[in-house]
């Protein structure tokens, strides 16, 4: 049965209305406004998926495959426990299972630099030393703007504040494999910049990334010292 129906206003008659076919339009905006909220939803959720999945797929291994107990990995003496990606300046981890190719001589203060160096690896700071040399090697990770970037960037140091004193980094660089202990790890200020000062005390490796994960308020810095072979 089709309604219709009069519409009055200020005493006035107005032209004939059919109430069937505006309760039917606003039926379709009401599910239209359904299918677009829905459509929101998902795209959020794919948003949080795109940008903290690395992060939680990171944990997840970690939890599942280390023992905390182990805080010292027997490896090789002439090669990484681990094939690397490559072999002339390549970055493991094994107690966090950090693994990248490392981009050497990269401007820590150029953001256009640093970034796309990122999207293809570790970065490793220009104008200071290189492994195996006497002064700072400096590698950086995930140094973004917005967490927007964080999966379209390098993700490998989000698990650097799992390490501990004594804890091991191997560094393949020139097809040699240099191994170093854990010092120290820090949480400095996002201003503080007193690693990318050269140095020519000793041989260091500094590892920098952004923490907590998914802001810039603080520099988490990881030292670290080689291992003399005897």
């Amino acid at each position: 049965m089709v309604l219709a129906g009069l519409i009055y206003q200020r005493g006035k008659r107005l032209p004939h209305a059919d109430i069937a076919k505006a309760v039917n339009r606003l039926k379709r905006i009401a599910k239209a406004l359904r299918w677009y909220g829905a459509g929101i939803m998902i795209l959020g959720l794919a948003g949080i998926i795109w940008i903290w999945g690395p992060m939680a797929e990171a944990n997840v291994k970690y939890q599942m495959t280390n023992d905390k107990s182990i805080t010292k990995l027997e490896i090789q003496n002439d090669a990484p426990s681990r094939e690397v990606p490559d072999a002339n300046y390549s970055i493991y981890i094994p107690k966090i299972g950090a693994i990248s190719r490392v981009i050497p001589d990269v401007d820590a203060n150029n953001k256009k630099e640093y970034l796309e160096a990122l999207k293809l690896g570790v970065a490793e700071a220009r104008g200071l030393a290189h492994p195996g040399e006497k002064g700072t090697t400096f590698l950086f990770a995930h140094s973004v703007a917005s967490p927007l970037d964080f999966a379209r960037y390098n993700a490998v140091f989000y698990l650097l504040d799992k390490l501990e004193s004594g804890d091991e980094i191997q560094i393949v660089y020139k097809n040699k494999l240099m191994r170093y202990k854990v010092a120290e790890v820090q949480r400095l200020k996002a201003d503080d910049t007193r690693y990318l000062r050269p140095q020519q005390d000793e041989e260091l490796l500094v590892l920098q990334t952004c923490w907590p994960a998914g802001t810039r308020q603080k520099r988490l810095v990881l030292t670290a010292r080689p291992v003399m072979v005897y």
